[in-house]
């Protein structure tokens, strides 16, 4: 193809009554506009690079304009439906509602949120006077990188424990991540959220890493957390790099911040009635995520120490399930 030529890829499908026009291939997803027909393919930066035209027939020989706006929850790219603008929503509010909200979810004695704790992400994106967005309190927490959840020196020891070579590598990102008050001392409120199972990951989820240092030094922090885990529980523990990646590390950093001497609340929040995720296995009750959740780890975590204090030496690790109405209307 020529500098100057840019491809067009159309695909009717006759049977489906539907029309695709794309000119952009970048990675993206798709978005509403004022007609239900027809959805526009944006790209990460929210530029339009294809349509999507349905019922087809109902706008043939007919000229149609359409307005597409882009939304807060645009800004969160191809997780602009689900739970993520949900972990956004949860925390857009006055700093003692937010606080009260948490500790209510949390719902355990002697742990609590107060308005002076720190979370991340702390709303939703904010649309700038000069039109630009503003996406970063939306923005997800990398543990070792957030200076304003862990002190420095436990940020630099969870990095060493956890990757071996790079600048500035990604870690894993927090959907809600907040100090709190455990038991009287400092701790920290880990969250992993979901609005349908399909967020679980699949059992065959693995680490990314390209880099073969790095991705021995995680294979060896989750060990080391399994290992942990067993001795602490007395039963075994199944954490792996190279499947229930995410689940795995999860549990291996809450065990490696409690051994570091911060007690944590390790919580998954299943989003109940996620209305937006039309088609998917959505949560209707405790119960429903409560069993996906378990059924999903089985083999992987001990689904007994679910509730449960686990001591960590002498910090306390809590990991609990809990679930949460949160209204998004796209």
């Amino acid at each position: 193809m020529k500098e100057n030529e840019k491809k067009i890829q159309i695909w009717l499908d006759e049977e489906g009554n539907t029309l695709t026009v794309t000119w952009g291939f970048q990675p993206g997803y798709y978005s509403d506009t004022d007609d239900d027909r027809i959805m526009v393919r944006l790209d990460m930066a929210g530029n339009v690079q294809g349509v999507q035209v349905d019922d087809l027939n109902s706008i043939r020989n007919k000229s149609i304009g359409v307005k597409h706006t882009l939304e807060w929850w645009d800004q969160l790219g191809k997780d602009n439906r689900g739970s993520r603008p949900r972990c956004a929503l949860l925390v857009d509010d006055s700093r003692e509602e937010v606080a009260r909200r948490l500790t209510q979810l949390v719902n355990v004695p002697h742990v609590e949120v107060s308005a002076d704790d720190t979370w991340i992400p702390w709303g939703k994106p904010v649309k700038l006077q000069n039109g630009q967005w503003n996406k970063s309190p939306a923005n997800e927490a990398e543990l070792d990188k957030s200076d304003s959840l862990l002190a420095t020196k436990t940020r630099n020891q969870l990095r060493e424990w956890w990757l071996a070579v790079g600048r500035n590598p990604r870690t894993p990102n927090w959907d809600i991540a907040s100090t709190c008050s455990i038991d009287g001392e400092q701790g920290l409120l880990l969250v992993e959220a979901k609005a349908h199972a399909a967020e679980l990951a699949p059992r065959s989820d693995r680490c990314g890493s390209s880099n073969d240092e790095n991705r021995e030094r995680i294979r060896q922090a989750i060990a080391e957390a399994a290992a942990g885990l067993q001795v602490v529980t007395e039963s075994p523990w199944n954490l792996s790099r190279d499947h229930h990646y995410q689940l795995s590390n999860r549990f291996a950093w809450a065990w490696k911040i409690a051994s570091l001497g911060v007690p944590v609340v390790l919580m998954y929040l299943g989003f109940l009635g996620a209305r937006d995720m039309a088609g998917k296995e959505l949560f209707h009750s405790p119960e429903d995520w409560e069993q996906c959740v378990k059924k999903y780890g089985a083999g992987v975590v001990d689904n007994g120490s679910w509730g449960q204090r686990l001591n960590i030496g002498n910090t306390s690790l809590l990991p609990i399930i809990r679930t949460y109405e949160q209204p998004f209307y796209p």
